[in-house]
C-alpha cells in the first residue's frame, strides 16, 4: 500500500486535520498541496497539476460549501475526472447520500482512523469508490 509520488491535493481549513491527512499521506510517498479557504482553490489546483486525487471538506470559511468547490472541480475540463473524495465531520448519513449524488469517489468521516486512510485513498486510486468505514 503505497502512495508512490501521487498528487493529491486537499481542502481542508482546519490546520490541526491538514496536518494528520498531509503527514499520513506523505509518510506512505504521496506529493500534496492544499488550499484552506475555497477561493482560489480553482487556481491552486491547476498549478499543481497533474493530479491524481483531491481530498475535500465540506465546511469552510466564509459560508463557501465542499460542494461549491466540487462543482467548480467538474466545471473544469482538465479535472472533470479527477476523483474527489469527500472528508468530513458532517452527518454521514445526511452528506453520503449527497456526494454520491453529486459523483464523488467516496466519503471519510473525520475523525480519520489512521490504521485504514491510506488504504482508502489508496482503494480511489484504483478506480474503487469507498463509503465510510467501507
Amino acid at each position: 500500500m503505497v502512495l508512490n509520488k501521487k498528487r493529491i491535493f486537499i481542502i481542508e481549513d482546519d490546520a490541526y486535520n491538514l496536518g494528520i491527512i498531509t503527514s499520513l499521506l506523505t509518510q506512505h510517498g504521496a506529493v500534496v498541496d492544499f488550499d484552506g479557504w475555497g477561493i482560489a482553490t480553482i487556481d491552486r489546483i491547476r498549478k499543481f497539476m497533474p493530479i491524481d486525487l483531491i481530498l475535500l471538506d465540506l465546511m469552510l470559511p466564509q459560508n463557501i460549501s465542499g460542494y461549491d468547490i466540487f462543482d467548480k472541480i467538474r466545471a473544469r475540463d482538465e479535472l472533470k475526472d479527477v476523483p474527489v473524495i469527500i472528508v468530513s465531520a458532517s452527518d454521514p448519513d445526511v452528506e453520503m447520500r449527497k456526494a454520491r449524488k453529486k459523483g464523488c469517489a467516496g466519503f471519510i468521516r473525520k475523525p480519520l482512523r489512521f490504521n485504514t486512510f491510506a488504504k482508502q485513498i489508496v482503494s480511489v486510486l484504483n478506480g474503487e469508490n469507498i463509503w465510510g468505514d467501507e
